[in-house]
């Protein structure tokens, strides 16, 4: 069976992803954006992504006793998986009945993920298995992601978040076309690097058709990744159309309300009253380890960024104009 073998440089970190399971590992440069790092430094964080059947993920990763239990649920993709995620000391466990489970350990770094079997989708393993194991990695080095998108404007990130359907992968379109680069219109990773950085590590994107129609050019305008149930992944980076960046210095972050109106309003607010709609989504999926490290992190950043409440109007030229001027005021 091959094997494969990604070292990326992940925020200056050297990440080191490598296994034999071909449905994540063999485009994986192709899903991520990451730079490949080049140094000789040896990769501070590792990630193995490997096939087992189920006999032997009992035996290579056995879960510890239900006291160190701490969530279950359904997790909903091509078909429905039971998951649970345990905790015990730097160890952090997460299982997807009948589709896999995944090993982390916080002190050495490293995750191990194995996957049994093709029926969860390869895009859907990517998510599961590679990223989410990631972006826990990624928090044990002080880098803590954010449910929200992100957009450079004239050279300043102008950050967006608020509850679910409020508009942050929209908000982030409105601005990329008008030429603004986007870092995500999801995830975003954020840590300190003299003032606050926001980063993405990878440029797919996922729409609908009307997205697309409504703010790219044309279907073909950027390299279609992946379509599952009428949802396009789309990647960004190296399209003519689009414009896409990893990095950018973090000058604003912006909580979203809908408001049916046309046109869109800027107003400045205290980080305590965006504290108390971010909080509950940016926190509840931290790690045990690393939950008051994330809360602790976000407070701060909150006291030393611009805030603002931006009551998001229907009209998409307003909207883009009025962060625009909010990013010349800066």
């Amino acid at each position: 069976m091959k094997t494969y073998s990604h070292t990326f440089n992940a925020f200056d970190k050297p990440l080191r992803i490598f296994g034999d399971w071909a449905p994540c590992l063999s485009d994986l440069r192709s899903w991520y954006a990451m730079p490949l790092f080049t140094g000789s430094d040896a990769p501070e964080l590792t990630l193995e992504v490997a096939g087992a059947v189920m006999e032997d993920i009992e035996r290579i990763i056995p879960l510890p006793e239900m006291e160190y239990k701490i969530r279950s649920g359904i997790m909903m993709v091509n078909q429905n998986y039971d998951y649970a995620t345990y905790a015990k000391g730097c160890m952090h466990w997460i299982d997807y009945a009948g589709a896999g489970r995944i090993m982390i350990d916080f002190e050495k770094g490293s995750a191990l993920s194995l996957i049994c079997g093709d029926a969860m989708l390869p895009t859907y393993q990517k998510y599961l298995f590679v990223e989410h194991p990631l972006d826990k990695l990624l928090t044990s080095k002080g880098i803590f992601s954010m449910h929200a998108s992100c957009a450079q404007v004239f050279g300043k990130g102008i950050a967006f978040t608020g509850n679910s359907g409020a508009g942050k992968s929209t908000a982030a379109f409105a601005l990329m076309r008008k030429g603004m680069p986007i870092l995500t219109d999801e995830k975003l990773f954020i840590f300190k690097d003299k003032g606050y950085a926001a980063g993405s590590i990878s440029d797919i994107i996922k729409v609908k058709d009307d997205v697309i129609s409504n703010f790219f050019a044309s279907p073909g305008s950027c390299r279609e990744y992946d379509v599952i149930a009428e949802e396009h992944y789309l990647k960004l980076g190296g399209s003519k159309e689009t414009a896409w960046q990893s990095l950018a210095p973090l000058k604003v972050l912006c909580m979203l309300e809908q408001t049916g109106l046309p046109e869109t309003e800027v107003k400045a607010v205290s980080p305590t009253r965006l504290a108390g709609g971010l909080f509950p989504v940016t926190i509840t999926g931290a790690s045990p380890q690393f939950r008051a490290a994330k809360f602790g992190f976000i407070t701060e950043m909150l006291e030393n960024i611009e805030c603002r409440l931006v009551k998001f109007g229907t009209d998409m030229n307003d909207f883009a104009a009025k962060i625009e001027e909010l990013a010349q005021a800066l």
